[in-house]
């Protein structure tokens, strides 16, 4: 009370010396936050009405069309049908087809194939396997294997090949109402501003014409290129092999590995249904231009069949008679990079072709769903007010930014962080071992996107991982702990392009 006392006191005597100024003062603060909250409404603002009620769709047209029939596309084109719109989905591949990925489906996108019925098939057909236990081994070689589930009270994640889950997916879009065109390539797409409408041409003549245009087809995305949306190539890449059952010694669900030569990127193991594994390798964009930490795209072969047979903990878990696929890689496009905005008049960009990929983890199937989604409940909304313009669409924005992209600036930076300071991962790692799974839950939160990546700035979270760093330090520098990577291999060779 006393120090309010003063407080009030001092304010009386400034007024009382200097009114003008602290009227001055007062004034202009007040101008600048009825600015601030003006230009927010601005930005914020959406048409309540527009000339393109349904009832103007031509008979021969739809609401959307759907460039891409993958987890973002299917997905939205399931939520709009089952809203009342009237979609077609487009893809140049005919389905069941794969599509080369890491398989790990995160929290938020199972609760999106439970929404959709999907979940239930996949599980019913043995074609997803649920990670119970997990973990990872650090830049030197600590690790921790444990069972966040029981801490979660639900897995954090499960594995699902691409082949089913993407069949699935799209099928289920199908059946709810979505039109379906498989082997339809798209090559071009042309608005015509005067009648409010796409025309989608595909490689064989054949036309869609639609309302809305969703581009969704994928990393390198030849349409948002093409339309001058998408202004460079992706900057990130990943492997994969399958590793057939019975021919390894792999005894967990899921494991990352992070060898300090290829950080901040990363190798993982997932276990599949029937014993299968899927074993890849993410080269992560940061540092200087061009580069994924001290390696190149171009070397991703070289680290992911070194790694099988000279990391010794990948080739422990693999062991000597894995019988394992050819590698195949894809790209990998983060954090929206070369995509400044994914709306324009009637226009909306969503997953791997908007590069709604986490800058950290390369994981983009569940931000996929979720930008299928709100893309979807973008365009029913517009379908009701009849504006379909580039103020309406950028509610689509919004929606994503909300869900995840407002993770992908700080992702970018933790991913430059564990890249300079390693000792990061050994601290986490280390703190696993002490305090069992109630720390891998945690990390399994965030790595999952069950929370967000600002969770790691909790004072709680903060400091308890400030003092597992410094810990660890000493244990380092101090004390000798030994380098299990340096001890049992030595760095594959760095290579430039």
């Amino acid at each position: 009370m006393e120090s309010l006392r003063s407080l009030k006191e001092g304010a009386t005597e400034l007024y009382e010396r200097h009114p003008k100024a602290c009227i001055g003062a007062a004034g202009a603060t007040t101008a600048a936050l009825v600015a601030a909250y003006a230009w927010r409404r601005a930005a914020n603002y959406v048409p309540a009405t527009g000339p393109y009620s349904p009832d103007t769709l031509p008979a021969d047209a739809y609401d959307a069309a759907v460039v891409g029939a993958g987890p973002s596309g299917a997905v939205c084109g399931y939520f709009l049908a089952k809203g009342g719109g009237k979609v077609a989905v487009l893809d140049k591949e005919t389905f069941p087809r794969d599509k080369y990925c890491g398989d790990a489906v995160c929290t938020p996108a199972i609760r999106i194939l439970e929404e959709m019925g999907v979940l239930k098939e996949l599980i019913d057909n043995n074609e997803a396997h649920f990670a119970d236990a997990g973990g990872f081994v650090s830049p030197t070689g600590t690790s921790y294997i444990g069972v966040s589930k029981q801490k979660l009270g639900e897995a954090a994640a499960c594995a699902v090949k691409r082949l089913h889950l993407d069949h699935r997916v799209a099928k289920n879009a199908q059946r709810n109402g979505a039109d379906l065109k498989e082997g339809f390539e798209v090559t071009d797409a042309a608005f015509d501003k005067a009648n409010g409408l796409w025309t989608v041409t595909s490689a064989t003549g054949a036309k869609v014409r639609a309302r809305t245009l969703v581009i969704a087809d994928g990393a390198t995305s030849r349409l948002a290129t093409k339309l001058g949306y998408c202004k460079a190539p992706p900057k990130g890449v990943c492997s994969r092999a399958f590793v057939e059952g019975g021919s390894h010694n792999t005894n967990f669900d899921g494991v990352c590995f992070y060898p300090k030569w290829s950080l901040p990127g990363y190798a993982a193991i997932f276990r599949h249904p029937n014993d299968e594994l899927n074993y890849c390798y993410y080269l992560i964009p940061c540092g200087e231009e061009g580069m994924c930490g001290d390696v190149k795209e171009s070397d991703l072969a070289r680290l992911h069949n070194d790694a099988i047979k000279n990391d010794p903990f990948i080739s422990q878990a693999l062991g000597p008679n894995a019988k394992l696929e050819r590698m195949r890689a894809a790209s990998l496009r983060c954090g929206s990079q070369g995509v400044p905005c994914t709306v324009d008049d009637h226009l909306l960009i969503v997953g791997d072709a908007a590069g709604h990929i986490d800058p950290l983890t390369g994981e983009g199937i569940h931000t996929a769903m979720m930008g299928g989604k709100a893309a979807a409940q973008t365009i029913l909304d517009m379908r009701r007010t009849g504006d379909f313009s580039k103020q309406s669409c950028k509610s689509f924005e919004r929606r994503w930014q909300h869900l995840f992209g407002h993770d992908f600036s700080l992702s970018q930076r933790m991913a430059e962080v564990v890249y300079k300071y390693p000792i990061i991962l050994d601290a986490v790692a280390s703190e696993m071992q002490r305090k069992g799974d109630s720390m891998m839950a945690k990390w399994a939160e965030i790595m999952t996107c069950m929370q967000p990546k600002t969770y790691f700035l909790r004072p709680d979270i903060a400091t308890q991982l400030g003092i597992a760093v410094v810990r660890e330090f000493f244990a380092q520098k101090v004390f000798g702990k030994p380098d299990r990577y340096t001890l049992k291999t030595s760095a594959p060779t760095k290579k430039t392009a």
